[in-house]
């Protein structure tokens, strides 16, 4: 193992230590036992086929998100604007799917539907690029704006027709348009969009190591000056790679609307976009490390339900805060570590 990679691992042994020292003391300090809740949660989750397989559901959409950051973070781009292109997807996904004929084959459904959730997720961020390649505005604060647009433009449109009478969500989508659940996780929402996950998270792997493009997109991520010296379109690969960005958010909307719901509503896909960068920034560039911390990320999320009876599952959602926080540090911390060591 190089000396980079075993610093990582390092840093993300120390910070998985730091947080489990901070989930007991706060499970402690609510005057329950660390052991029995840990239990709890693993029963809730991987203890049943059905909790292994929301397990898996809450992953797949995670992992997709994560594959999105994971691309512009490669750009040296940090792209926040992944859950407003996640909204509007699912909307889309969901009015488009929902006006199909009834007797629609999923040979035309999914890849049309596919498609739809790509290009409006990709089409969602383009503007984010285009403002971070021409006019020099952060990606970041770009992203938080058209993220509370993304908000506010699905609420108008359900309200404004796309919801069905008397509700607030679109009709409900044809059976040729819904994905096929998983057998083996009875009564779970785990689907078929999953494989999509899969595919995504290592063809982005394979494209950012083999070909032209994902070498410049790698030098423009170490930096865009010299990179620009060079003779990489720097500004057209942000562009593209924020676009690409989005699409794979977009992609979300085949778990959540096709796959689980069967129709769109206002805050279906609410958070995905943050935890799947924060599963990036987690996984770095490892393609198995971002699957691996999706399943992470999906196991906190449906273990804390299961243990919401007796500790608030806030205590969780604080426990992946500092995940992020200690994977940030810890870097820092085993420097200084190995600096006392060498001394």
């Amino acid at each position: 193992m190089n000396a980079p990679r075993a610093a990582r691992t390092r840093a993300i042994l120390l910070a998985a230590l730091l947080s489990a020292i901070a989930f007991e003391l706060a499970v402690l300090a609510w005057g329950e036992s660390p052991g029995s809740i840990l239990a709890q949660l693993f029963a809730g989750t991987w203890g049943t086929r059905f909790g292994a397989g929301q397990v898996l559901f809450k992953a797949t959409s995670i992992a997709l998100a994560g594959a999105a950051a994971q691309i512009a973070l490669r750009a040296g781009l940090f792209q926040i604007g992944a859950e407003g292109a996640i909204a509007v997807s699912a909307l889309a996904v969901g009015a488009i799917g929902a006006r199909l004929p009834a007797s629609v084959s999923p040979i035309v459904a999914w890849p049309l539907l596919a498609l739809v959730a790509a290009s409006v997720g990709a089409l969602w961020t383009l503007p984010i690029g285009v403002l971070r390649a021409r006019f020099g505005a952060h990606e970041v604060i770009s992203g938080i704006m058209t993220n509370k647009i993304a908000g506010a433009l699905v609420g108008y449109l359900l309200a404004r027709g796309l919801a069905e009478r008397a509700s607030v969500h679109t009709a409900p989508l044809p059976p040729g348009a819904t994905l096929v659940r998983l057998g083996p996780f009875p009564g779970s929402a785990a689907n078929v969009a999953i494989f999509v996950a899969i595919a995504v998270v290592v063809a982005w792997a394979w494209i950012a190591r083999r070909t032209v493009f994902g070498r410049e997109v790698s030098a423009i991520g170490a930096s865009d000056t010299v990179s620009l010296a060079t003779g990489i379109a720097v500004g057209r690969r942000q562009i593209e790679i924020l676009a690409l960005s989005g699409a794979v958010a977009g992609l979300c909307a085949l778990n959540d609307v096709m796959g689980y719901k069967g129709y769109a509503e206002e805050g279906l896909s609410s958070g995905v976009g943050f935890t799947g960068l924060a599963a990036a920034l987690l996984a770095g560039r490892s393609s198995v490390g971002l699957l691996a911390t999706a399943l992470f990320f999906a196991t906190l999320s449906q273990g804390g339900l299961s243990i919401n009876a007796r500790i608030p599952m806030e205590i969780v959602d604080v426990v992946v805060a500092l995940v992020i926080l200690f994977v940030a540090v810890a870097p820092r911390i085993d420097e200084k570590l190995g600096e006392e060591d060498r001394a």
